[in-house]
């Protein structure tokens, strides 16, 4: 019964990557992030408080500053980048966007090669092993988001060209701003569940 079900589906072979590959990729990937100032928080870990967090989203203030104002069970909570930056203890020395950032030479970085078709679509396979792992912290941690990772959008890949050129970022103030612009997402579950032990 199975075999003419198995007999009309096309087999792929699984792509795995060498032990010795793997290693060798991780060990630049903690480059980077050391020196960014972001590897212990990454390698971090603390308990999340998921109502705490629906109840911050819930009561989250528009602000045009970059500061997450909101309040717990009748408790004021606000959230600047100094404080995030204290409570991970990671700098806020860097840019704070992107628009000096040259989408041709950030597509350079990321393809670690000068010859590359601009107008193709960048997917994270298309990218080497070490620049496609920086791109999924980028996309779930740094600044998750939902929906596809596979697609990166152009602040995901000049994201990525600076962490691997050594181009200070300032996560703090990019996680204000990404968490003021989520208003049906809930990101940063584990940072501001950490937060909230504060106040």
């Amino acid at each position: 019964r199975y075999n003419s079900i198995f007999s009309s589906v096309k087999l792929h072979y699984e792509k795995w990557l060498s032990r010795d590959v793997l290693i060798s990729n991780l060990a630049i990937v903690m480059t980077w992030l050391e020196t960014m100032g972001w590897f212990d928080y990454l390698c971090s870990s603390h308990l999340i408080y998921p109502r705490l967090v629906k109840l911050f989203y819930a009561n989250l203030e528009s602000s045009t500053t970059c500061i997450a104002n909101s309040f717990i069970l009748g408790h004021p909570i606000s959230i600047t980048p100094d404080l995030i930056a204290e409570t991970l203890g990671i700098p806020t020395a860097g840019i704070t966007h992107f628009n000096d950032v040259e989408k041709r030479e950030a597509l350079g970085i990321c393809f670690e090669r000068p010859n590359f078709n601009p107008i193709m679509t960048v997917t994270s396979s298309h990218l080497p092993i070490a620049t496609r792992i920086i791109l999924l912290l980028v996309t779930n941690t740094f600044l998750p988001r939902e929906g596809s990772h596979t697609l990166p959008s152009e602040r995901d890949l000049k994201f990525v060209a600076c962490v691997k050129n050594g181009t200070l970022i300032n996560l703090p103030y990019l996680i204000i701003n990404h968490l003021l612009s989520r208003p049906n997402h809930t990101p940063y579950p584990m940072l501001l569940s950490r937060i909230f032990m504060v106040f």
